[in-house]
Parts: C-alpha cells; structure tokens; sequence
C-alpha cells in the first residue's frame, strides 16, 4: 500500500532556484567568453562556480521533500532546455528540429519520471 506524496511547495521553490541558478550561471560563463561582454573570463567562471554551488545547495533542499530522481530530472531537464533556449536566444546558435526535439524528449521524461514515482510507506516507528 503506498501513500500519496504530499510535497510541500517549498520544495518545488527550492528546486525552482536550483534551476535558475544553474542557468544563470551557465549562462553567464558562456557570454563572458565572447569579448563583447561586460564581464570578463574569469569573472564569469567565478560567477558560474559560485551559481553552481548554491544550486546544488538548493537542489539538496529540493531532495528533502522530493523524491531525489523526480528533484534531479527536473533540474537537468529544464535547467538544460533553458540554457538551450538562452543559448539561441543570446549566443544566437541555431534551434535545429533534431534539437528541439530532443528537448521536447528531455521534458517529457521528466514528466514521466514524477508521474512514475511512487512514495514508500511511511514507517509509524520513525514519526515518535
């Protein structure tokens, strides 16, 4: 018998800047490699390590109410299809059919993954 998931929304804010960090900072290393930007090299690669490490500290968060596959799937899936997009949309690289696509594919494997997750019972024991 397994229990419905009851996930606080705090959560799904946790995982939410999880994302958004890791996109912020991916982004911000790749625009400070062209010489057009204000921020320089190194700047950037410091801007995205610092990104990098709280979203790992927001996806640690996410994990405690998440299920750690449905928190990681969604954190490399949209995170990935949203560098993509800030990519050809900033960086100005092509949106290919094959990679729309695939990003259509990642999304719908995350959505499959939480849709296919199931909680494990809750041990009365473990709640005293």
């Amino acid at each position: 018998v397994y229990m419905k998931i009851k996930t606080p929304s705090k959560h799904w804010l946790f995982l939410f800047n999880a994302i958004t960090l890791e996109v912020l900072g991916t982004s911000i290393m790749k625009m400070s490699q062209t010489n057009t930007w204000i921020i320089s090299q190194n700047s950037g690669f410091f801007i995205m390590l610092t990104c990098i490490g709280f979203s790992y500290y927001f996806l640690a968060l996410a994990a405690t109410g998440l299920p750690i596959g449905v928190a990681y799937a969604f954190w490399e899936g949209l995170g990935l299809t949203a560098i993509t997009l800030v990519s050809v949309i900033l960086v100005k690289e092509k949106m290919t059919i094959i990679r729309f696509f695939a990003l259509i594919s990642i999304l719908i494997g995350a959505i499959l993954i939480h849709h296919g997750t199931k909680s494990t019972p809750t041990n009365k024991k473990e709640e005293l």
